[in-house]
């Protein structure tokens, strides 16, 4: 019984390595020697907290098989256990996730998170959203989504140029800012590429819910936020890279 297990065990692990390369929540020797460092160790919350708090939430995040997950609840912008986000902060960087979203789900990865004052009464905290979200059957405002809403959008400023995204399997993206050159990718693929000087990107800003946030255009630096949003969502091998 015991070599049955242990060999279970074994080939599990095999798998594990297999099909995604290496193991979860962790660095290869070449990523550590180039800067990347784990947002997410897959065991704790360690590096994370609440927004606008000193605390990690209480309830609304869990870690469960390697995974951090937040957990469904009534489907409210930041109303059940709230936005989570980085101790630091971060100014030009190489960001990779992996993410798995339910049916109708809503949720984002934010960046250059100020939590400017007064905390907002309802919602959640203003930045540059990778826009997470079931693109096919999401209704907002009695309508399906428009574009610039959809997945790996930068949420109500730029679209992103892709198909809808299937739900309940793991995707891999990626975030990069460079100084005001902005890249939003999508398992492999390059979905979004702006420059935060471009018209199109002032326009996009000017036109959207953040138009009154003043500097939103130009933000400097902020922290990296995971958005609750009421809706299961889970993330795993979060990483990042200060260029």
């Amino acid at each position: 019984m015991f070599r049955t297990l242990t060999s279970i065990l074994a080939f599990t692990l095999f798998l594990e390595f297999v099909s995604f390369g290496q193991k979860m929540n962790s660095l290869t020797p070449a990523e550590q020697k180039s800067g990347w460092v784990l947002l997410f160790d897959g065991k704790t919350t360690n590096g994370w907290r609440g927004a606008y708090s000193d605390k990690f939430p209480s309830h609304g995040w869990v870690v469960k098989n390697g995974e951090l997950r937040g957990e469904l609840s009534d489907g409210a912008e930041s109303g059940d256990g709230g936005d989570i986000v980085t101790m630091k902060k971060y100014r030009n960087f190489e960001m990779v996730f992996d993410w798995k979203l339910g049916k109708g789900g809503n949720s984002g990865v934010k960046y250059f998170i100020e939590e400017r004052q007064p905390k907002p009464a309802k919602g959640s905290q203003a930045g540059y959203e990778y826009q997470l979200i079931d693109d096919a059957d999401y209704i907002y405002m009695d309508k399906h989504l428009p574009q610039d809403l959809k997945t790996a959008s930068i949420y109500d400023v730029v679209a992103a140029q892709k198909p809808d995204v299937q739900l309940e399997i793991w995707h891999t993206s990626k975030i990069v800012v460079n100084k005001n050159h902005l890249e939003h990718w999508l398992d492999g693929k390059k979905v979004l590429s702006v420059n935060r000087t471009d018209e199109a990107f002032k326009k996009g800003v000017a036109d959207s819910k953040f138009k009154d946030y003043q500097g939103f255009a130009d933000i400097p630096e902020g922290r990296i936020l995971l958005q609750d949003h009421g809706h299961s969502v889970a993330f795993r091998n979060i990483k990042i890279k200060e260029l």
